[in-house]
């Protein structure tokens, strides 16, 4: 358990690296898509290992926060990837909504610190 403890802090410290970065510099470059995959590789890491560890599995509010946060910011890379290659509209787009999914992921990350 403390290995996935320690795969979801690293997601969020390497979260919130490249999506900050990217806001105060206004630009998406790719050493932050870099640092956000492996950031979505250890929550994914994480988020595997904590399923298969527990001995519940019911549907609570952070379980659902979680699942459904893991999805945005699966879907967020694949939009940062397209964003830096496209720029534009969708890069404009990106950025406006990057905090948006940091912030359900953090919410998602604070009510499993209970648990």
């Amino acid at each position: 358990m403390l290995f996935s403890i320690i795969m979801i802090i690293l997601a969020l410290g390497l979260y919130s690296i490249a999506i900050w970065s990217e806001k105060f510099l206004n630009d998406l470059l790719p050493w932050m898509i870099g640092v956000f995959s492996i950031g979505f590789i250890c929550d994914l890491l994480g988020t595997s290992m904590m399923f298969f560890h527990s001995n519940e599995h019911h549907l609570g509010f952070h379980t659902i926060c979680g699942y459904t946060a893991l999805l945005i910011m699966g879907l967020h890379l694949v939009w940062a990837i397209t964003a830096i290659k496209k720029q534009g509209k969708t890069a404009r787009l990106f950025s406006r909504f990057s905090i948006y999914a940091w912030c359900i992921w953090l919410i998602a990350f604070v009510t499993g610190i209970p648990n």
